[in-house]
């Protein structure tokens, strides 16, 4: 199953409603606790370069202004050895396969940046593919498809209607337990 995220520079307005309950991406040197906390496990955080305060990168920024293909890969090398999860180059097409070769023997997850509505560059898929930027969605965030599933996995909320079935079920059964007790007392 295909799923959607959302990133931006502006944490803050990722946490509106139209962006739940998708995955949401920002840069690790604007992360705080409070948005850790409130976004959970639906959040990914990206290394631009500019310092992960928090230690809680897994992805890594390779484009002008950011990070270069050889320190990106470093950092995916070093993250890897640390045991950190959901391991994520972010590219674009012309370094696509330059960033993913630098990685190895570490087989990263790929996200590739078109940002021209193209889902599958280069005629293959990717495990992300951020296909729209703000101009597109007039927002101020880019979206992606992801693809793999196994990608930071999400978990699956549980509806309210079955909730409320399980709490009355559950109250079904204390009554009965009650009942029971009270007649084998009676025996």
């Amino acid at each position: 199953m295909t799923s959607l995220m959302f990133d931006s520079d502006r944490p803050a307005d990722l946490a509106t409603i139209q962006f739940q309950p998708a995955r949401v991406a920002t840069y690790a040197d604007l992360l705080t606790p409070a948005l850790v906390a409130q976004f959970g496990p639906r959040l990914a955080v990206i290394d631009r370069g500019l310092g992960d305060p928090m230690n809680r990168a897994h992805i890594v920024d390779v484009e002008s202004g950011a990070l270069s293909v050889a320190s990106g890969a470093a950092r995916i090398k070093q993250w890897a050895n640390e045991g950190r999860r959901y391991l994520t180059v972010y590219v674009n097409r012309s370094t696509w396969d330059q960033a993913e070769a630098a990685c190895l023997p570490v087989r990263p997850y790929m996200w590739i940046a078109t940002l021209d509505g193209t889902l599958n560059p280069s005629g293959k898929f990717p495990h992300l593919t951020q296909f729209a930027g703000e101009n597109m969605l007039g927002l101020h965030a880019d979206v992606s498809v992801v693809w793999d599933e196994g990608w930071l996995p999400q978990t699956q909320l549980v509806k309210p209607d079955i909730v409320t079935r399980t709490q009355a079920a559950a109250n079904q059964l204390v009554t009965l337990a009650s009942t029971i007790e009270t007649l084998a007392r009676g025996l």
